[in-house]
């Protein structure tokens, strides 16, 4: 996978951060082998996969390396060295599989690791940052061409087999979901070739769940198409101006507290 990854819809406002240090490590879940190199290819492509007890990552930064462990978005990472945004590094590990049923702890690993082999320390707090609000943006509270209200009952799953989000580059596509849903898929266009970079919260004072389609030109276009998403239109509309034109929403700049990852101290990884 090229310079892409999958991300999954999470509320980023609500994101639990951990602090961790040298001494909690030793309570936490580890890899069972780990294996760190500085990645010297410097080709652009970016690979994350763990299955099978297998943990493979290769031409990710450090920075990258928190906000998988940590689950936050770029703009909730505030401080650390200039060299964690730019060096890149291979990562190999092997893990005891989690008992059928179980949700691999494979965050919690990399967590550690963090620790162990970057001396990585953090905290949690809430600082004030700059955030969008998504409202409405006619007067007469018109929506645009592309969003309605859903049929779908996700609650009680009544015609509910659809609802859900896709996210990738140049496309988000909805269905059954909260305004509140929908901005929480607008924060993690930061990942997908948005230089949005902030968090983004409903305004909009809509109730109940709607449908919608967003195309538009991310500034930053990935190499190729994205498997199952439809190719990113180089000639397309920014996303602020097809939130407008094509949804009847747009983005006002505004300040709120917002929870941060502070990186107190962090270092280059010990050798294997």
């Amino acid at each position: 996978m090229r310079a892409w990854l999958s991300i999954g819809i999470a509320a980023v406002a609500a994101v639990s951060m951990q602090a961790q240090t040298s001494r909690q490590s030793s309570e936490q879940p580890r890899f069972d082998v780990a294996s760190i190199k500085i990645n010297k290819a410097n080709d652009g492509i970016v690979f994350s996969q763990s299955q099978k007890g297998r943990y493979v990552i290769s031409g990710l930064t450090l920075a990258a390396l928190i906000r998988s462990a940590y689950q936050v978005q770029e703009f909730q990472i505030v401080g650390g060295p200039d060299w964690m945004n730019g060096e890149r590094f291979d990562i190999e590990a092997t893990y005891t599989e989690a008992p059928a049923g179980e949700r691999a702890r494979t965050d919690l690993m990399l967590r550690t690791l963090l620790v162990e082999r970057f001396n990585l320390v953090v905290h949690n707090e809430t600082r004030e940052r700059p955030v969008y609000a998504l409202v409405l943006a006619r007067p007469d509270r018109r929506f645009g061409p592309q969003l309605e209200k859903s049929a779908a009952d996700c609650a009680t799953r009544k015609g509910s087999d659809a609802c859900g989000s896709s996210v990738g580059p140049g496309f988000i596509q909805s269905r059954g979901r909260t305004m509140a849903q929908f901005a929480e898929s607008l924060s993690m266009l930061t990942n997908t070739g948005s230089s949005l970079n902030r968090l983004i919260v409903d305004r909009t004072n809509l109730d109940g769940s709607y449908d919608l389609t967003l195309r538009f030109t991310p500034e930053n276009i990935p190499p190729g198409n994205v498997p199952g998403l439809p190719p990113v239109d180089p000639n397309g509309p920014s996303i602020f101006t097809a939130l407008q034109e094509q949804l009847g929403l747009k983005l006002d700049s505004q300040r709120a507290p917002v929870n941060v990852l502070v990186v107190d101290r962090a270092e280059r990884p010990t050798a294997n």
